[in-house]
């Protein structure tokens, strides 16, 4: 993304947001009419570290604890705004009601303490959901012509990096080997910074305990990080990256295709032609993508496809526009009569650290054949 235009839509975004929530959400609070002039200034504050934030996608300003405070920031905006429409929409519609003065006065004030502790629980929630442990959660997926079970964990959108490191790295291998299971799998984003500066925080990576290994494909943040040497590093770590290749593991064809950044980046570009060649036809096949929306370029169908990169939206209502750019958001999915698709919400969180309706995951996907 270019400068110029991420500029431009961090103005937009912090200047237009905060602007619409102040004017239609914050000043129509009668309690907080004392408190409108601290309030503005607050805003005035928040402006500037949402721009800085944004740049941040290009450059690396922030420390750690300006990316924490800055992010959150975002993700206040963010939510502010939608509960600001909420707000701005059933105000209007509660005006066309007739209710003399007095009541019409409580309506009002129990109406706006009511947003102002859902805006507030709502997003304290939201960031202790982001830095909380994800949950563990269990999948059941028939697979026609799988002769025994198998369990798979999948991960995705770890997000390592400036805030999430190796002791975020260490909590995940731990949960994931608590659930032996036969294989690992990672779907991209696993990483947020330049292999440099990777140093030992995906040493834990090496304790992961299954039963046929790790596997991996890259997702687009790799790109923007030099996907190359990134993969050169996960590759030490004994995990097998598949870019644009199958092996036959555990009674299936496991299969992994680059991202579709590749495209855009004109190097490791995914090819399912060649990620599916020489497979074994008596086997299913089950393909690794990072994003959904490659179903889209798929001339051929597999028997199960595991993805990332939505996040579930991680901020409601968020959701709405990820809805716009994948075909899918989150969880298990038939796409046709022979395919299913699988979508990780993702392990960390990306940008602000706040999840909303959007709970992080290690998913464990328990398939058996007919």
């Amino acid at each position: 993304m270019r400068l110029l235009t991420i500029f431009l839509v961090a103005i937009l975004f912090s200047v237009g947001a905060n602007f619409y929530a102040y004017k239609r959400f914050i000043s129509k609070v009668d309690f907080l009419q004392p408190y409108l002039k601290f309030i503005r200034i607050a805003f005035f504050i928040i402006v500037p570290f949402e721009i800085i934030f944004f740049l941040q996608i290009r450059f690396d300003i922030l420390n750690l604890q300006g990316y924490l405070i800055a992010g959150a920031m975002v993700a206040f905006s963010w939510f502010l705004l939608f509960i600001s429409l909420i707000y701005d929409i059933t105000k209007s519609i509660l005006k066309k009601s007739k209710y003399n003065s007095n009541r019409r006065k409580f309506i009002k004030f129990c109406f706006d303490v009511t947003f102002i502790i859902l805006f507030a629980s709502y997003f304290l929630k939201g960031v202790f959901c982001a830095l909380t442990p994800p949950k563990v959660k269990h999948t059941n997926i028939k697979i026609k012509g799988l002769a025994s079970g198998l369990r798979i964990a999948l991960i995705s959108d770890v997000h390592i990096g400036e805030f999430l490191q190796k002791e975020f790295m260490a909590t995940l291998v731990f949960q994931i080997n608590e659930q032996r299971p036969d294989m690992v799998v990672i779907v991209g984003d696993l990483i947020d910074f330049d292999a440099k500066k990777i140093g030992d925080n995906l040493d834990p990576l090496k304790d992961l305990r299954s039963t046929y290994g790790t596997f991996y494909v890259p997702g687009n943040h790799e790109y923007y990080h030099g996907v190359r040497d990134i993969m050169a590093k996960i590759s030490e770590l004994g995990i097998k990256i598949l870019g644009n290749e199958n092996i036959s593991v555990g009674g299936i064809n496991l299969a992994g295709v680059y991202d579709l950044a590749g495209f855009r980046f004109k190097h490791f570009e995914p090819d399912l032609d060649q990620a599916l060649a020489g497979k074994d036809e008596s086997l299913p096949t089950v393909l690794l993508s990072h994003q959904p929306k490659f179903i889209r370029t798929m001339q051929k169908d597999v028997d199960l496809v595991l993805c990332g990169h939505t996040h579930a939206g991680q901020i409601f209502p968020f959701q709405l526009l990820v809805m716009i750019d994948q075909p899918y958001l989150y969880g298990l999915y038939k796409h046709n009569d022979k395919m299913q698709v699988y979508v990780s919400s993702g392990a960390g969180f990306w940008g602000p650290p706040v999840r909303i309706l959007a709970p992080s995951e290690i998913a464990i996907l328990n398939l058996y054949g007919e």
